[in-house]
């Protein structure tokens, strides 16, 4: 499919970096995320059993992924079991996506500033991806569904501002790609009108999960040569009551775990994937044993190791395919579109019934004419009077 040429041939992003790692900020979403555990699963994620290559940043998880980038910097006893672990990749292997924070609009350099500090926290020289947020709306700013009025014009202005100082400052030189983040197409339009061919985004970052494919910003930014990182939530929970017994039948013909299905599903789609592993990295911070850190690993490492399988395998038919009609099934999981399908088939009905009574209001009266005309003849009958012919 073309969407899947996109992604293989054509893309920044390499065969073996198709599924990445989200390294999340500790403490945030999930409280009982540590720092200790983050560093763990990323390098369980980085090592050769499991070969993730490319690692998305949130904000505050520089100081775990650095960790991992730089096990020199540490001090550990050489009794220790953490000190007979093998090195991390080499920098020219790894994809290293940053992300921007929503106070990087405010001041012509603060962006390339907190992009500075986000380098110097990691310990690297320059990032292959950056991430830019759209402007938060101002909160007195009234209903704007037409993405017209004057606090849309304000972000516009103040993101332009942002992208255009990264690209004199930072590109090529310290930072290889610049992408925007959680960005709609209506957002994304605005961008591409008024930069030059050589400032438009290189990738945009989306949320998505399989009932919430975010088809509209994909089918756009796949027209219009922008890549898609995806955030992924591979729940399988997010399908309705009535499509989950679908999926549990898919789910059995192909005798794989749910999430590798949803995680090939939006490969398949040409989205760069970035799973969702936060419950299993929180579990990681309560370890409180040997045994009980050997089986959290263990448990990690299948789970990543499963997310790649697809691209791994060495192959092609023992990888993990979905054939059109499969797609298709996982596609009408889409509740943005099913509802708008029952929307305007709601409205088709109604149109066609406004359409139809005059019709039917002129068939009942033709009924009771012809219902009319039938009793006054037989009425004639009775008293042996003569039925004059009568036709409608």
């Amino acid at each position: 499919m073309w969407a899947m040429g996109f992604t293989s041939k054509r893309s920044r992003f390499t065969e073996h970096a198709r599924v990445g790692f989200r390294a999340e900020a500790p403490g945030r979403v999930h409280a009982k995320q540590s720092e200790a555990a983050v560093a763990e699963a990323l390098r369980l994620a980085l090592s050769d059993e499991c070969r993730y290559r490319l690692v998305l940043i949130d904000r505050g998880a520089e100081g775990a992924v650095r960790h991992v980038l730089h096990p020199e910097e540490r001090d550990v006893p050489a009794d220790s079991p953490l000190a007979n672990r093998p090195p991390p990749p080499s920098r020219s292997e790894l994809i290293l996506v940053a992300r921007l924070s929503d106070d990087c609009h405010r001041g012509s350099d603060r962006a390339i500033l907190e992009t500075t500090r986000i380098m110097d926290h990691l310990g690297v020289e320059k990032l292959d991806g950056l991430c830019v947020p759209w402007p938060e709306a101002s909160e007195d700013a009234p209903h704007d569904p037409n993405h017209t009025g004057p606090d849309c014009r304000r972000q516009k202005k103040l993101f332009l501002r942002t992208w255009k100082a990264l690209h004199k400052k930072l590109v090529p030189d310290r930072v290889r790609w610049l992408g925007t983040e959680l960005l709609d197409a209506w957002q994304l339009e605005r961008v591409v009108e008024d930069v030059s061919e050589h400032e438009r985004p290189v990738f945009n970052l989306i949320e998505m999960d399989i009932s919430a494919p975010k088809t509209r910003t994909v089918t756009w930014c796949q027209a219009h040569g922008i890549e898609l990182l995806g955030m992924l939530d591979t729940s399988e929970h997010k399908i309705s009551t009535e499509e989950v017994g679908k999926f549990r039948e898919l789910q059995s013909e192909m005798d794989v775990e749910p999430s590798v299905i949803i995680t090939r599903w939006a490969v398949q789609r040409g989205v760069v994937t970035l799973p969702s592993l936060s419950r299993v990295v929180s579990e990681g911070s309560s370890l409180t044993s040997a045994e009980a850190y050997e089986a959290w690993a263990d448990k990690l490492k299948k789970i990543l190791a499963a997310r790649t399988l697809h691209l791994h395998m060495p192959t092609e038919g023992r990888r993990v395919n979905l054939d059109n009609a499969r797609l298709a099934l996982l596609n009408s999981f889409d509740r943005e579109q099913n509802e708008k399908q029952e929307y305007y088939d709601q409205r088709l009905a109604e149109i066609t019934r406004r359409k139809l009574k005059p019709v039917r209001t002129a068939a009942k009266a033709l009924n009771a004419l012809s219902a009319f005309s039938t009793a006054a003849e037989d009425k004639a009958r009775e008293r042996g009077e003569e039925v004059p012919a009568f036709t409608l």
